[in-house]
C-alpha cells in the first residue's frame, strides 16, 4: 500500500507568507492607484470650477522663484459682490463692486511661519495719472491696478492674488462645518444681522459674515447694551481675527485624501491668478501641513485720519507704516516688543466682592495700566485672558507674569484694550 506524504509544515508556511505578501502589494498598488485617481479627478474639477484670472490681465504679479527659495507674497481681497446672495440676509442692493477687505500674506514654507498686513480700504492713494483715490475703488477698476498699487505701498512683489465675495466667504465656513469663536461679551449688530451670546460660538458662514461685515456692533456691558467704539480699523481687526478662527478650524492635511478635500472645498469658492492653480494650492497646503496659528502675527498698517475736499481718508502713518513694513519685509515680528505695558480690562467672576479691585491692584502694579473694572455676567472657576489672536504671545506673557489663567484667543472689540481679564475663583487673594 502506497502512503501519501505530506508537506512539511515550513513549507505551508512559506507558500502562505509569500502569497500574502503578494496580496499585501496588489492591495497596496490598488490604494495608491485609487488614490491617484481620486486627486487627478478632484484636479481636474477644482481646476475647472476655480475661476481664473488669465496671466496677460494681471502681469504685476512676480511668479516665485520656487518652493523654497523664500518667502511667498500674497494678496487676499475680498469683495463686497451681492451677486447671488441667496438666503444671506442684511446685505442691501448697491451698484458697483469694492475690496470690502484687503490683506497682504507673507507665507515663510522653510519656517512654518505666516505674517498678515491689512490695508484699510480707505487707504489714499495715488494714481498713475497723478489723482487721488481710496485703495478700495481700485480694485472696482482693475485688480492689476491694485496688485501694483499695493506691491508699490509694501515694497514687496506680489506672487499670487485671491478674491473671495460674500457668498463664497460664507460657503468656505460652512465647508468646515462652521468655526468655533469666543465672544467675551454678548453681542449684536441690527443692522448685520449679528446676535451671539457671551462665550464660545460655533457660527455658520451667515453668522461669520455678519460679524467680518459688522459696522455697528453693540456689546451687553453690566446689563446695558453699548456701542463698541471704534471705525473701520477695529473692523479690520475683527475680520483678521476671523481669519485665525478660519484657519484653526481648517483640518490640517495629514494625508493625500485629506488634503484634496481641503484644496477642493476652498477652490471652488475663490477666483484666484491663472498660477495658483490646484497642483499650487495642493503643494503650499502640503507644505505648510505643519503650520499652527500660533505662528501667525497680523497687523493693520499704522495710519492717520486726514479729510481732503470734504472726503474723509486714511493716510500711512509716517514714523509706524515704514517700521511696520520694513518688520514685514523682513519676516520681523510685526507686534513689537511683549513686554510693554498692556492696557487691560478686568471682569470679576471671582464670586467676591471686591477682588477685581484687588487684582487691579496687583496689576497696575507690575507696569500695566487698568482701564476699567467691572464684573462680569457670571462667575468663573478659572481665570480666562481674551486677546486677539494676532497678539498670543503678550497675553501668554501677561499669564506668565501673573502666575495663574489661561489664554483665550478670540473677539476683543473694546476700544484701546490689549486685554480682558475674566478674574475666576482660582484668583485667591484672600478677604
Amino acid at each position: 500500500m502506497q502512503r501519501t506524504v505530506a508537506p512539511s509544515a515550513s513549507l505551508s508556511i512559506g507558500a502562505v507568507l509569500r502569497r500574502t505578501f503578494v496580496a499585501l502589494l496588489v492591495v497596496a498598488n490598488v490604494v495608491v492607484f485609487a488614490v491617484l485617481f481620486y486627486l487627478n479627478g478632484i484636479k481636474s474639477a477644482i481646476d475647472a470650477s476655480i475661476e481664473q484670472i488669465p496671466s496677460e490681465d494681471l502681469p504685476a504679479l512676480v511668479t516665485p522663484a520656487g518652493r523654497a527659495d523664500g518667502p511667498l507674497y500674497l494678496l487676499l481681497v475680498g469683495s463686497d459682490n451681492r451677486d447671488n446672495v441667496g438666503d444671506l440676509t442684511y446685505f442691501g442692493v448697491f451698484d458697483g463692486e469694492r475690496a470690502d477687505v484687503i490683506m497682504l500674506f507673507r507665507i515663510d514654507t522653510d519656517q512654518q511661519r505666516a505674517q498678515l498686513v491689512s490695508l484699510p480700504r480707505d487707504l489714499l492713494v495715488s494714481r498713475a495719472d497723478g489723482e487721488i483715490e481710496k485703495l478700495n475703488a481700485i480694485y472696482a477698476r482693475d485688480p492689476n491696478a491694485l496688485i501694483e498699487t499695493v506691491s508699490s505701498v509694501s515694497g514687496v512683489a506680489i506672487n499670487h492674488y485671491v478674491e473671495v465675495d460674500f457668498v463664497g466667504f460664507a460657503a468656505i465656513v460652512d465647508e468646515l462645518g462652521g468655526i468655533d469663536f469666543y465672544f467675551a461679551l454678548p453681542s449684536r449688530d441690527e443692522k448685520s444681522g449679528l446676535n451671539v451670546p457671551q462665550g464660545v460660538v460655533h457660527m455658520d458662514g451667515s453668522t461669520a459674515l455678519a460679524y467680518a461685515r459688522s459696522r455697528n456692533l453693540e456689546e451687553l456691558v453690566d446689563g446695558r447694551w453699548q456701542r463698541v467704539p471704534g471705525s473701520d480699523l477695529e473692523r479690520t481687526k475683527r475680520q483678521q481675527e476671523l481669519i485665525f478662527a478660519i484657519l484653526n478650524e481648517a483640518r490640517r492635511p495629514d494625508n493625500l485624501l485629506d488634503m484634496g478635500e481641503l484644496v477642493g472645498a476652498i477652490g471652488e469658492q475663490i477666483t484666484t491668478d491663472a498660477g495658483l492653480d490646484f497642483d499650487a494650492l495642493r503643494d503650499l497646503a502640503w507644505d505648510m501641513r505643519s503650520f499652527d496659528t500660533t505662528n501667525l502675527e497680523a497687523s493693520t498698517l499704522p495710519v492717520y485720519f486726514d479729510t481732503l475736499d470734504g472726503v474723509s481718508y486714511v493716510r500711512p502713518h509716517p514714523d509706524q507704516a515704514p517700521a511696520l513694513l520694513a518688520n514685514f519685509r523682513a519676516g520681523l515680528s510685526l507686534t513689537g516688543d511683549t513686554g510693554e505695558a498692556l492696557r487691560i480690562e478686568v471682569r470679576n467672576g471671582n464670586g467676591r466682592n471686591g477682588a477685581g479691585l484687588e487684582f487691579a491692584a496687583f496689576v497696575e502694579s507690575l507696569g500695566h495700566i487698568v482701564a476699567l473694572v467691572g464684573n462680569a455676567e457670571r462667575d468663573y472657576a478659572e481665570t480666562i485672558v481674551v486677546t486677539r489672536p494676532g497678539e498670543i504671545a503678550a497675553a501668554d506673557a501677561f499669564v506668565t507674569e501673573i502666575g495663574l489663567g489661561r489664554v483665550q484667543d478670540g473677539n476683543l472689540t473694546t476700544g484701546g484694550i490689549d486685554l480682558i481679564v475674566y478674574l475666576g475663583a482660582d484668583a485667591d487673594f484672600g478677604e
